[in-house]
């Protein structure tokens, strides 16, 4: 037996039935998967996409984009409420839960120590950039408690290992193979909810916050990965028209000349090679004077000879290209590719703001909409959110307090002059 990498091993070495064996930890993902061949992927971490590299892959996608930034940024807000708020369970008088503000000193140092906010808005960006949400469990022996942070899911993989020996690998190179150094991956034991010594005695452990995805063991993806196309068409709209200013859209002119046009000089023929030079910078100079957004409302000088009998010889001719696709063509793609992309974002198309004056835009109908995509469209999202702050909050012996969204409910400008006011929102 010959070991070839760290979970990976050749058996009957030598022999003509010789073998590979990976010692895996579970398969590999459908969709965006680890690997075609993950039989002989020598890599000791979970491989994230093909290259390793899918969440670079997909930001790439949209760096150039102009709405999908913009809607994660807004999907961000409606999860995100007017913040995040201690509340106790309580039973009403009229035997109902609910949920009574809370706080002590402990909470609220605590909350200072783990700037519980800005942990909160950076796990609300994993989640809906990548859905996948690595917090880093930090014990501090003085404090006798855990501080939270979020590892940034672009240099976070899971660790090839199962059971007690599970394990994340964090390196500022995933995703960059040209630059990947196993040597520089720092591994982090994964956090044991069910041993809290076990997390203790490590210092620091990385817990994985997803929604279990049918396909998928080890990650999950949002909703609006499965968007490429309609993005990369978005893209390629911006591209073209931009372009299209610069250069001009389409083939704007056909330019017709004779074959013979650079064959003569005076009275004697000319030599190939100079032929074939006057061609190249007439062709050069005429797709300058042609393009750009500096050159409009052209006038083209033409020298021609007469023929013996007093008319034109032929020269060259410009003849302007009908282009049959209209403005309001492409137009129809962009929106529609755009609507496209607001769906798979989940953000209704009204508030995505990709359907203007096609009704549904009224200041009331607005406000419902609102309202609906914060109670319905964020419940999950601020589950994933909040679980490791539960989970430590029990951890610190808060058995009936928990986190919850402190949400922002729109209503009517006679009873708000502002047009909103708090609400809960726990995504319990």
């Amino acid at each position: 037996m010959l070991q070839l990498g760290s979970n990976l091993w050749l058996l009957n070495e030598g022999k003509p039935t010789a073998s590979v064996l990976q010692m895996s930890g579970g398969g590999i993902d459908t969709s965006f998967g680890s690997s075609l061949w993950p039989q002989f992927d020598s890599l000791d971490h979970i491989r994230w996409g093909i290259g390793d590299n899918q969440p670079n892959l997909m930001r790439k996608v949209i760096h150039r984009n102009s709405i999908v930034r913009p809607l994660l940024e807004s999907l961000r807000d409606m999860i995100y409420g007017s913040g995040i708020g201690f509340f106790k369970r309580m039973v009403g008088a009229d035997g109902k839960p609910q949920l009574i503000p809370y706080t002590d000193n402990r909470l609220e140092e605590w909350s200072e120590a783990t700037e519980l906010s800005d942990y909160f808005i950076s796990a609300i960006n994993q989640r809906i950039d990548n859905a996948n949400i690595f917090t880093r469990w930090q014990w501090d022996p003085v404090a006798g408690w855990f501080t939270l942070s979020v590892s940034d899911s672009f240099v976070t993989r899971i660790g090839n290992t199962t059971g007690k020996s599970a394990e994340y690998h964090v390196n500022p190179y995933f995703g960059h193979m040209s630059y990947f150094q196993p040597t520089e991956t720092e591994r982090i034991k994964a956090f044991n909810r069910l041993d809290i010594d076990y997390n203790k005695a490590r210092t620091v452990t990385i817990s994985h916050a997803k929604e279990n995805i049918a396909g998928q063991p080890h990650y999950a993806f949002p909703s609006w990965w499965c968007a490429q196309d309609a993005i990369e068409l978005a893209n390629l709209i911006l591209a073209f028209h931009k372009n299209g200013i610069l250069n001009g859209y389409n083939i704007k002119y056909l330019i017709r000349m004779p074959q013979d046009y650079f064959d003569r000089e005076g009275n004697r023929n000319a030599d190939a090679k100079d032929v074939k030079a006057r061609w190249s910078s007439f062709s050069d100079n005429l797709s300058k004077w042609l393009a750009g957004q500096e050159n409009v409302n052209k006038t083209m000088l033409i020298k021609y000879l007469r023929g013996s009998d007093g008319k034109m010889l032929d020269n060259v001719d410009v003849v302007p290209l009908k282009n049959e696709m209209s403005d309001d063509a492409y137009d129809k793609v962009w929106k529609n590719s755009n609507q496209s992309i607001a769906n798979s974002i989940g953000i209704l198309p009204t508030l995505a703001g990709v359907n203007p004056g096609q009704g549904n835009d009224s200041g009331s109908q607005i406000r419902v909409m609102a309202d609906f995509q914060s109670e319905y469209r964020t419940p999950i999202h601020r589950y994933l959110t909040l679980k490791p702050i539960n989970q430590n909050l029990r951890i610190m012996g808060y058995r009936d307090v928990v986190a919850a969204v402190k949400g922002v409910q729109l209503t009517t400008l006679d009873t708000d002059p502002n047009g909103k006011q708090a609400s809960l929102n726990t995504g319990q």
